[in-house]
């Protein structure tokens, strides 16, 4: 009997413990739960999880003759400096901005207008921003030819292709190597139905190969008395591919320019062709060939076509010096000739 009764306790602790384990196992899971729920909530409303200051130095020294004349001069290649952070606003959505402005090296390293200032959200679904930024014409066509140490490169696209747009609202989203984006800028009463621009493109990205079309529209503004201004239409497409150590891209533009005032359209072209060969050392050979077609016969002609070689060693991560020798023979006018030489400083710090 009092065996039986030993047994009997036993048992009944063996089961308690074995129910107060499955309790603790429970309540262990039901805890990691509510942690997890806490730190989503804490993410969700936490502070800018990153802020970073960066930039970028560029001064050159360049040897020019116009035909008539040679100067040496120091310049600046596009030098900047801004301020980029972020907050998430979930498991997958965050918002952000982005700051940069111009620095002028060689008008005694004045700061000079704004490159970029827009805040965004970003998602699974895409990508929101208002300010100024970079028009989607610019990162499907330009930016895949803008490889060279130079304020006008991509030479022929510098002349009527934007690189910023102010008072733009951009939608951008990829999915599948597929690249979409759209810009409006739009500026009060100012251009048609208040629409200065439209710019839409696409991009797609397979391995190492590239190709994009964009199409923008520009109405110039009018005045307070004046209906909008001339209408100029650009149609674009890039392309480009790695293959081993040699990148080769070309951009090409058509525009059409309809006067406000009546009579014939305008149309004309951009051409630019860019090839970089990586050597070894840190040394890389970089070459592009340019055409400019502004559509416009005679002494008012701006045509003009051209060629450059560049020779670049990178010293470091963020340093770097080139020797470009440029080439551009205008049409009505005097072929230019150029020997720059240059350093480039980069920096990035978390703040």
């Amino acid at each position: 009997m009092k065996s039986l009764l030993c047994c009997s306790i036993a048992t009944a602790l063996m089961a308690s413990s074995f129910l107060a384990s499955a309790d603790v196992e429970q309540r262990l899971k039901q805890l990691e739960k509510e942690i997890e729920q806490i730190r989503k909530e804490s993410v969700a409303t936490s502070s800018p999880s990153k802020v970073t200051l960066y930039g970028s130095f560029r001064p050159v020294l360049t040897a020019e003759d116009d035909g008539n004349d040679t100067a040496l001069d120091v310049r600046d290649a596009l030098s900047r400096f801004g301020m980029k952070g972020s907050t998430s606003l979930g498991e997958s959505t965050e918002a952000y901005f982005v700051g940069e402005w111009k620095v002028k090296i060689q008008d005694a390293g004045d700061i000079d207008g704004t490159r970029l200032a827009h805040v965004g959200v970003r998602g699974r679904y895409g990508d929101v921003a208002i300010g100024t930024q970079r028009p989607p014409h610019y990162t499907l066509i330009a930016e895949h030819v803008d490889i060279f140490n130079h304020a006008s490169s991509p030479y022929a696209y510098d002349q009527i292709g934007p690189f910023f747009i102010d008072n733009s609202v951009t939608y951008s989203h990829s999915i599948a190597g597929l690249d979409f984006k759209a810009a409006v800028r739009s500026d009060g009463p100012s251009g048609e139905d208040a629409q200065d621009m439209l710019n839409v493109g696409l991009g797609f990205n397979q391995q190492n190969f590239y190709l994009g079309v964009a199409y923008l529209k520009l109405t110039q503004p009018g005045t307070a008395t004046e209906e909008p201004g001339d209408e100029q239409t650009l149609l674009a497409t890039a392309a480009s591919a790695t293959l081993g150590d040699l990148y080769v891209a070309a951009a090409y533009q058509n525009t059409e320019i309809e006067p406000e005032a009546g009579g014939d359209s305008v149309e004309g072209s951009t051409l630019d062709v860019s090839l970089a060969y990586a050597l070894a050392s840190g040394y890389k050979v970089k070459a592009g060939v340019f055409d400019y077609d502004d559509g416009v016969d005679g002494g008012a002609s701006a045509k003009f076509m051209g060629y450059n070689l560049t020779l670049e060693r990178q010293l470091a991560d963020n340093v770097r010096v080139h020797a470009e020798y440029l080439s551009k023979d205008i049409e009505e006018a005097d072929t230019i000739n150029a020997l720059t030489l240059g350093i480039r400083y980069d920096f990035s710090a978390d703040l």
